[in-house]
């Protein structure tokens, strides 16, 4: 767990901290929803719903620093292919760090992306939604 201090101008001390799955969490929505990104690596963004459901993990290829004002943020994702990858890169850094802002105050300070792999939407689906069902099979 990472904290944020807030020093108030009365005697009154407080602090507002922050667990890491916090930020991965706002990083994993956020992520989610940027075109030309079809997952995280080790994750399925597709039926969104889903992923808050069973034992899903919403943080897998995601690793994040936090201070007690700035965080660093590490993804690994794949990417649809055909489309500007370094374009959807500066989006995403711009999206992710006006909502780690927005919703904690901190400071988004380093963002690194890995691509691991590019792939049309029916590609993913076929690769990742076979397996996403049978691991559901499995867990029933």
């Amino acid at each position: 767990m990472t904290e944020a201090v807030q020093n108030n101008s009365s005697a009154l001390k407080t602090k507002l901290t922050f667990d890491d799955v916090v930020i991965k969490k706002i990083v994993g929505v956020v992520i989610s929803d940027s075109d030309g990104i079809l997952g995280l690596s080790g994750n399925l963004f597709t039926d969104f719903a889903d992923r808050f459901r069973d034992n899903e993990d919403v943080t897998k290829g995601i690793g994040v620093e936090v201070g007690t004002k700035q965080v660093a943020v590490d993804v690994s994702v794949i990417c649809k292919y055909d489309v500007a990858i370094s374009e959807v890169f500066d989006v995403t850094v711009e999206k992710v760090k006006e909502a780690i802002k927005h919703m904690t105050g901190l400071e988004l300070v380093e963002f690194n992306m890995n691509v691991d792999d590019v792939m049309t939407k029916e590609q993913y689906l076929e690769k990742y939604r076979g397996k996403d069902s049978e691991e559901n099979k499995k867990d029933n």
